[in-house]
């Protein structure tokens, strides 16, 4: 029994450093050009940093310390003197960095191992800084995304906002009100299409959906954003279509969409 206990253990740590070794890391191509990422090498592992995604192609990759860090690439770069136009290579994508014994070379190293790798592509240059790890990775893939491929807030205004709930109409003390007659009412059957009953569901789904939206901190009440919602609400619960209110009030129609979706979740 202790036997299948300690083979069930190794097999579930076995199990557990393949998920920690094909973890993936995705940044988009403005996150590196705005901050100095830091990327870690584990021992055993390594990192792949791949540019698949953007369409861009490695033309060179200098390290500042190679002493410890080396990389390979799944294709040819380019002569590191030679022009973009002369050059035959930079048909690589993706590169591969892994730790080796430290060489002893002429250059300054930090006390940590830390330095930095530079990636000049086809179309741009991106700079990382590399630092050696060892224990197991939390990632062990850098996947560089265009920026057309990062998924669109549905406003950068950050605050709560309150959910508005119309209240009915009040009827005033002195108005004589007939005595109530049966009156027959028509209910569309499930499925049907009654254009008022579906634009008012459209309307309380967008309600719900722009609660949700603030609940998330992504529209600001008072916003340009919030009003034209507010009066895609009002234009649906009018009778206006979708496309009648995304016009009349000029909401974005993704913004539109969204909230739909959130509302009806």
């Amino acid at each position: 029994m202790k036997k299948i206990l300690a083979l069930a253990a190794t097999l579930l740590l076995i199990n557990s450093h393949q998920v920690l070794a094909g973890s993936v890391r995705t940044v988009y191509s403005q996150d590196v050009d705005s901050n100095f990422l830091e990327l870690k090498i584990w021992k055993g592992y390594g990192l792949t940093i791949n540019l698949m995604s953007t369409g861009e192609t490695i033309k060179q990759v200098w390290i500042g310390d190679p002493s410890r860090i080396t990389f390979t690439s799944n294709g040819g770069l380019c002569p590191k003197q030679s022009d973009d136009s002369e050059c035959v290579g930079g048909k690589a994508t993706v590169i591969f960095l892994r730790q080796i014994d430290p060489i002893k070379f002429p250059v300054t190293s930090s006390s940590n191992g830390s330095t930095q790798i530079t990636l000049l592509t086809n179309e741009k240059q991106y700079q990382f800084k590399i630092v050696p790890a060892s224990g197991n990775p939390a990632y062990t893939s850098l996947v560089i995304k265009s920026d057309s491929d990062r998924p669109l807030p549905i406003s950068p205004e950050l605050s709560p906002l309150p959910l508005t709930v119309e209240k009915p109409q009040s009827v005033p003390s002195d108005f004589s009100q007939p005595s109530p007659q049966p009156v027959a009412v028509l209910r569309p059957n499930p499925g049907t299409t009654l254009n008022g009953a579906i634009q008012r569901n459209d309307a309380n789904a967008l309600a719900f959906g722009l609660a949700e939206a603030g609940r998330k901190g992504q529209v600001k009440p008072g916003s340009t954003t919030w009003n034209k919602v507010q009066d895609a609400i009002k234009l649906l619960r009018r009778g206006k279509t979708r496309d009648e209110a995304i016009s009349l009030s000029q909401v974005d129609k993704p913004t539109f969409n969204q909230l739909l979706e959130w509302g009806r979740l």
